[in-house]
């Protein structure tokens, strides 16, 4: 009896140690594993680091597949599987992010989850119309600019900031600004809102008080005197102009309200049908500053208004050699003669409108 015990005994302590080199292999596997799933290079591609762009209410497999689009991630199975054990598959994503090379699963995933975005430089340009400026900055987003246009434009949004459908350009102050990719037109307004009471801070406020203007009516001013000037030296100078016509109550007689009032910026040549337009932004016909901008003027212009030049100048005229700059005059005299020279040019050129 004794003696056969030991080769049972020998078994056993094999069989445990098997079981042992067997558990301990699993273990190891289940730990690299774990170390797959949690900490392993998992993207793949040269740079140093990429923007990943996701459209708005992606599906789960609609962001594997832009991955496997763009060759970010090495292994898509792992992804997928890890999505699945975390409950990310079940998720929608979008926004602008950094991707890393080498940057692990884990800290991938974790970021487009909780939302870890980067931030774009978005320009709001200065441009003449409310379609151009939502097509400009829609193209900068993942927004529709039609969408854009539908909430520029609408009576009740521009209430909510206290303008009316006629002032609200006032608000878009032409700048850089950091914002998510893929904000929503409203937010976008609301950012864009505390940029413009940040850029009207107590010494611009003090400035329009001292020239007897709102913000919005420096605003509307800059709009004209940009429409007006090829050369930016000039704003100050053409600003002081129509501050010295509103001083005095003359009728501001600007050529780009006229051409607003028309409908057509293009007009090169502004003739009496134009004047005689009845619009209350045609200032040839109504005294004092139109309802609203023309345009969306730059800060350089709006400053120009805050602070214009130190002239009595009354009138203004384009210099007959095209160079973008302006005979300027105190007398209506004077200022016919450069109008006549201007008038000839315009007509030995063949600019008949």
């Amino acid at each position: 009896m004794t003696k056969s015990a030991h080769p049972t005994r020998r078994v056993v302590l094999i069989t445990v140690l098997i079981v042992g080199i067997v558990l301990l292999l699993l273990g190891g596997v289940f730990l690299y594993k774990f170390y797959d799933f949690y900490f392993r290079s998992s993207t793949d591609f040269d740079e140093r680091e990429r923007l990943l762009y996701i459209p708005r209410n992606t599906s789960f497999e609609q962001l594997v597949a832009q991955l496997e689009r763009e060759d970010m991630i090495a292994d898509i199975h792992l992804l997928r599987t890890f999505a699945k054990l975390k409950g990310y598959d079940t998720k929608t994503y979008s926004g602008c992010y950094t991707v890393s090379r080498g940057m692990s699963l884990r800290s991938l995933m974790v970021r487009l989850v909780s939302r870890q975005q980067t931030p774009i430089k978005l320009v709001v340009p200065s441009v003449r119309t409310t379609q151009e400026l939502a097509a400009r900055v829609a193209k900068q987003l993942a927004m529709d600019s039609t969408e854009l246009v539908g909430y520029l434009t609408n009576a009740h949004t521009a209430q909510e900031y206290q303008f009316t459908v006629e002032t609200f350009p006032a608000m878009f102050v032409p700048n850089t600004y950091e914002v998510y990719w893929d904000t929503s037109p409203e937010k976008l307004l609301a950012r864009l809102n505390k940029a413009y009471k940040n850029f009207w801070n107590a010494k611009r406020k003090a400035q329009a008080e001292r020239i007897g203007l709102s913000a919005v009516e420096v605003v509307t001013l800059a709009s004209i005197i940009q429409e007006e000037v090829l050369h930016e030296s000039e704003l100050p100078k053409i600003a002081r102009v129509y501050l010295n016509r509103l001083r005095i109550d003359m009728p501001l007689q600007a050529c780009p309200t006229a051409k607003y009032a028309a409908g057509d910026m293009s007009i090169s040549r502004v003739l009496q049908v134009h004047t005689q337009i009845d619009s209350p932004y045609n200032t040839y016909k109504y005294k004092g500053l139109p309802p609203g901008p023309i345009r969306y003027p730059s800060i350089a212009a709006i400053n120009a208004v805050l602070q214009p030049d130190d002239n009595d100048y009354l009138f203004f005229c384009a210099k007959a050699d095209f160079s973008g700059y302006h005979n300027f005059s105190r007398s209506g005299e004077q200022h016919a003669k450069y109008a006549r020279e201007y008038q000839r040019e315009l007509n030995r050129r063949g600019i008949r409108r």
